[in-house]
């Protein structure tokens, strides 16, 4: 024999999206599905309540085209709670929304990026770099300056439509202005004490101890990476980082970059 799916005791209110007791409902409320305690609500309270339920019961899978809309509706709904709620829910269901947003928005006008550690150069072997790359989109002209050799600085044009699709790729494809925020490169303050970074179990130890505690000292030095984007909307950006090694987009951008003066000696 088949088993009987388990459901739930009680009459469902469609309300508060629970299930109560028969004595719960009146005779119109056990029609209508509505409990006692609902049918107090105003017009409008039942609305946000009925909202409510139904977001934190949202499907977490790909959404119809209806589901996508009331969702996108809601976002803009009178009652905040209800639009909040409906902004969390559709970041979790469409977690790369909001940056492909912002992509439609920013376009690079000037850009100043550093690299003053060791990174795997194209052939797998670890050179020091200690270069600083210039982007200026008005003139075209993307500037390279090296601090160790004697070539000092070079420059090179980017005709026709180079110069927009280096641009692209550094906001489309690299995100270069979310990199704050997937390098934490700057904490938040509630949540990070400069002092304690990286030394809680010492500190702890040592306050245990009854010794004086010196704290750590901030970063001396230059960084080993720092990005500076000045983009069309007015915006600026200015990261570094003091780790000693260039995480994966970063370097991304530093291959990419230096590419173009190795395709110009090439050519020479």
């Amino acid at each position: 024999m088949s088993k009987k799916k388990n459901r739930p005791h009680g009459h469902y209110c469609k309300i508060c999206g629970e299930y109560k007791a028969n004595e719960k409902f009146s005779g119109k409320g056990h029609a209508a599905h509505i409990c006692k305690a609902c049918s107090r609500l105003s017009a409008a309270e039942k609305a946000v309540t009925m909202d409510i339920n139904r977001l934190m019961n949202f499907p977490m899978r790909r959404l119809s085209e209806s589901e996508k809309k009331w969702l996108k509706a809601k976002m803009k709904d009178d009652c905040q709670e209800v639009a909040d709620t409906a902004r969390e829910i559709y970041n979790v269901c469409f977690p790369h929304a909001e940056r492909n947003a912002m992509k439609k928005q920013l376009v690079i006008n000037t850009l100043s990026f550093e690299v003053h550690t060791e990174i795997y150069d194209g052939y797998g072997d670890m050179e020091l770099v200690d270069r600083r790359f210039t982007i200026d989109r008005k003139s075209r002209v993307l500037t390279m300056t090296d601090f160790q050799t004697e070539y000092g600085e070079q420059r090179v044009t980017l005709e026709g439509g180079e110069m927009a699709k280096l641009l692209r790729y550094i906001v489309h494809t690299l995100e270069i202005f979310m990199w704050e925020q997937d390098y934490c490169l700057n904490p938040d303050e509630e949540d990070y004490d400069p002092f304690l970074d990286g030394e809680e179990d010492f500190f702890m130890e040592d306050l245990e101890d009854g010794l004086e505690v010196q704290p750590p000292k901030e970063p001396e030095g230059s960084p080993s990476w720092r990005v500076q984007v000045e983009y069309s909307n007015h915006t600026v950006q200015d990261d570094s980082s003091y780790e000693d090694y260039l995480p994966e987009r970063p370097e991304d951008l530093y291959l990419s970059l230096l590419e173009y003066f190795e395709l110009k000696e090439e050519v020479f």
